[in-house]
């Protein structure tokens, strides 16, 4: 379905755009892979008057409209590999402004990496902090200073 880059920027774009109210500065889509092509998370923001707001993408005025923004980022990270073992990015954030501008970034956390690999039925997993599962899951991740006791 998605051929280039081009396509799928264009898309999300879009799909945000169709989502979002009448009045917005800037929106942002967060996309986070769990396991290539089947699990995913995402976050979908848009600012007003420096207030943030979320939304969602699959809702147009309140109804749902199934959008395919999680297969146009799977797209968008299979173009992006070099080879069959190359990880590109497990985060990306598509950004968009209301006068029409738009920025993607991405990023390889080793420490989303790390907690996305743990089974979730450990006792590893079930001894973290929420507070430090949501910081691995932000764009910005753990600060370099952490302590990361799973690093041997």
């Amino acid at each position: 379905m998605f051929d280039n880059v081009d396509d799928i920027y264009s898309y999300i774009g879009q799909a945000m755009f169709n989502s979002l109210p009448m009045n917005w500065d800037k929106a942002s889509f967060y996309f986070l892979i769990l396991k290539v092509d089947s699990a995913m998370q995402s976050e979908q923001t848009y600012w007003l008057n420096g207030k943030s707001y979320s939304f969602n993408v699959n809702k147009i005025d309140g109804v749902v409209k199934r959008t395919k923004c999680a297969k146009a980022f799977y797209s968008l990270y299979h173009i992006m590999k070099k080879n069959e073992k190359d990880v590109p990015w497990n985060k990306a954030r598509f950004e968009i402004t209301s006068e029409g501008n738009f920025s993607i970034d991405f990023k390889y956390d080793e420490d989303f990496s790390w907690y996305n690999a743990l089974d979730a039925d450990s006792q590893e997993y079930d001894d973290l902090d929420i507070d430090l599962i949501n910081q691995i899951k932000s764009w910005d991740g753990l600060p370099e200073s952490f302590s990361r006791y799973w690093i041997n």
